[in-house]
């Protein structure tokens, strides 16, 4: 389960994870930072903020998501479509 904040979004996690960098950053933070700079090295054509909100939609922590990249692919692209509840 994650243990980000709840309202947090995907630009404020970004911004946060640029600012103190992934050593110090939470894992909101550091889910962001891969999602925008290693995500569509590794699974393609995915729009990284979508399968950020998923990923925390489902309570992906970061390890989950990599082990997800380099285990099932598609499973990470479904993730783009998956439902905050808070739409």
């Amino acid at each position: 389960m994650s243990t980000s904040k709840p309202s947090l979004t995907y630009e404020q996690a970004l911004a946060e994870g640029r600012k103190v960098g992934a050593r110090r950053a939470d894992d909101a933070a550091l889910m962001a930072l891969f999602c925008a700079d290693s995500l569509q090295y590794v699974v393609g054509a995915v729009s990284p903020q979508l399968v950020w909100e998923g990923a925390q939609a489902q309570g992906l922590r970061s390890k989950d998501l990599v082990h997800l990249c380099a285990t099932d692919p598609l499973a990470v692209s479904d993730l783009m479509w998956v439902e905050s509840g808070s739409a």
